[in-house]
């Protein structure tokens, strides 16, 4: 049973990578999908027909088999996935672990040919909110390691990872976060180099 609930569960996050943030209604549209129904997918209380998969996977420009099991891409060395030109679906891994999320650069233009240095990472603390929480995605440039004033930047410190927007100041660098709740960081240019800094986050897909 709890291999059941797993499987809904993947293919649950699986959907929601093909599906822009907040456009949920549009996208069960396009599949044909009732929007009762789709949302039930999402939030991973059931598990689509062979009929209604086959819809989804139409619907997101991605294959049936890749939708269904998540193991397609496995081993291919390209990571650009072209639908009888239909379609540019960029595959971006996540930091850890061997899964993957798909983004389909017709919804995101400024990533045209510009996708080698992205990576996603599944935030797991509230230190940002209301920008984005826990649960949300974050897809990182790693190409940008530099702290830009006003920009998002992702570090890891031992295990532990920190959502920082950035301020300069006098003594090197203010690392604020969105929630009030948290004090900010005060890092000197020489303390940075402590950090291991991921990147700069450039897109933010929150939960739907």
């Amino acid at each position: 049973m709890a291999g059941k609930k797993e499987s809904i569960l993947q293919f649950s996050e699986r959907l929601k990578s093909i599906v822009p943030s907040g456009s949920g209604r549009e996208f069960a549209k396009r599949a044909g999908i009732g929007y009762s129904t789709f949302h039930n997918y999402l939030q991973a209380v059931s598990s689509p027909t062979l009929e209604n998969l086959v819809l989804l996977a139409k619907a997101g420009n991605v294959s049936v088999e890749w939708l269904a099991t998540g193991k397609e891409f496995k081993g291919v060395a390209h990571n650009l996935v072209l639908d009888a030109g239909k379609s540019n679906v960029c595959k971006v891994p996540f930091n850890e672990g061997d899964e993957f999320l798909l983004l389909d650069l017709k919804n995101f233009p400024s990533f045209q040919g510009n996708t080698e240095h992205l990576i996603a990472l599944r935030v797991n603390a509230d230190v940002m909110e209301p920008t984005f929480t826990v649960g949300s995605i974050l897809i990182i440039d790693q190409s940008q390691k530099n702290l830009r004033e006003g920009k998002v930047i992702v570090m890891r410190k031992g295990t532990n990872y920190l959502y920082k927007r950035v301020q300069i100041v006098s003594e090197g660098y203010s690392l604020n976060s969105d929630n009030a709740r948290y004090n900010e960081i005060l890092v000197s240019e020489d303390a940075l180099s402590t950090f291991d800094t991921l990147g700069e986050a450039v897109l933010v897909l929150n939960q739907l």
